[in-house]
């Protein structure tokens, strides 16, 4: 039985190598945090460690993009595994503090080398009908990777060692890796660029101030929540006497309320418009971010991280996909690579600003913080970006 358009284009070139990274990354996400914690005892370097990943992405965002112009899809894609796999490699050989701070940030720039050369595929090989579609689904499957990832990385830090948790991540990474090698279509930009790097990045920033201004400080928002959310939930697990098998099943649990929403908010976004699901998504996070100080054991950091969850649901593939609408047709690698650059400076800040919040005061106040920037955010959305649905629809009804 064929797959309908586009998951039968995409299934195995793109969905089945991001389900094994998803997979990796998401056990990342609880491992890195409490491996620091536990090195150092301090909770300000877990978050250090946390925002230098941030800053390996923030670094490579736009080099991914102009590579992505230059050297197509596949190329960077291919990299950013290979990058993945040698970062969780040597983790597992890290035993001190520094080198674990080091080997954080190539660990991110993979990512960001990963994350754009499958967005950038997918923006290439679907029409504007369906890109919410297929740009969820594959959100939806790093959320399925946020239900075992953790809970997996959990179970084998504690009985088997972080080590072998680390060179398991490698493992599927490299899975990924081949699949891809083999079956992910070298897509190449028709006419690679050849002007300057900087001059490129000028003028895509210049031609979309108000762009950058309004969505990419919303963007920039959502990611400030969502790494807050990353890095609090663990270290509020720790605060309250939490094992990390224990603080990994609560990670599954609200990843599971996560994944139920991709797919319907997929096509809710496709249908209605990206408001419909990005303001209830910034409701549900300054919800859970205002309920994790008050957690005092299992069930309550529980019911405070579904309500995370349900946030991160509500905005599977949002930030990607407003920034595929708003990408213009010439420029879409060079476009996405400074959209990833603004939204990740939020990847990097959340955690640094979290790491300060906590030094200086505590994790309640850091946690409270980000709720208070997310309904700033969620005003701005609301009030002042546009319905990007719409702008694609008239771009699509000038070309034809």
């Amino acid at each position: 039985m064929r797959l309908p358009a586009p998951y039968d284009r995409l299934l195995i070139p793109v969905y089945l190598p991001s389900a094994f990274t998803a997979f990796a990354n998401q056990a990342m996400l609880l491992l890195l945090p409490l491996y620091a914690l536990q090195i150092s005892g301090s909770a300000a370097f877990a978050a250090l460690v946390m925002a230098l990943r941030g800053v390996g992405v923030l670094l490579f965002d736009v080099p991914a993009g102009l590579l992505v112009g230059r050297f197509g899809d596949k190329s960077v894609l291919l990299g950013g595994f290979v990058l993945l796999a040698a970062s969780m490699f040597g983790m597992a050989f890290a035993t001190e503090t520094w080198m674990i701070a080091l080997l954080a940030v190539p660990l991110g720039a993979g990512h960001a080398a990963w994350f754009l050369g499958w967005l950038t595929y997918i923006t290439h090989s679907c029409p504007p009908e369906l890109r919410g579609q297929a740009t969820a689904v594959n959100a939806g499957i790093q959320r399925l990777g946020a239900l075992a990832g953790p809970l997996a990385g959990g179970i084998v830090a504690e009985s088997l060692g972080y080590p072998a948790a680390y060179l398991g991540a490698a493992a599927l990474c490299g899975i990924a890796f081949l699949i891809s090698l083999v079956y992910t279509a070298d897509v190449r930009p028709d006419s690679p660029a050849r002007s300057g790097h900087l001059k490129t990045i000028g003028r895509i920033l210049a031609d979309n101030r108000l762009v950058f201004a309004t969505a990419g400080s919303v963007a920039m928002v959502f990611q400030i929540m969502r790494a807050t959310r990353q890095l609090l939930v663990p270290l509020f697990g720790v605060l309250v006497g939490l094992e990390p098998a224990t603080i990994g099943l609560i990670y599954s649990v609200a990843a599971l309320v996560d994944v139920s929403l991709s797919y319907p908010v997929g096509i809710a976004m496709d249908r209605w418009g990206r408001k419909w699901t990005g303001v209830p998504s910034i409701v549900g996070f300054v919800l859970g971010l205002s309920m994790l100080p008050f957690a005092q054991g299992f069930w309550t950091l529980l019911v405070a991280a579904m309500m995370l969850g349900v946030g991160n649901g509500l905005s599977t593939g949002l930030v990607m996909i407003i920034g595929m609408d708003l990408s213009p047709p010439g420029q879409r690698g060079q476009f996405l690579g400074v959209w990833r650059l603004i939204g990740d400076v939020g990847w990097v800040g959340g955690p640094m600003l979290a790491g300060v919040l906590v030094e200086a005061f505590s994790l309640a106040t850091a946690s409270l913080f980000a709720g208070g920037l997310g309904i700033l955010g969620g005003l701005v959305l609301l009030f002042l970006v546009p319905e990007t649905s719409r702008i694609l629809q008239e771009r699509e009804t000038e070309a034809t």
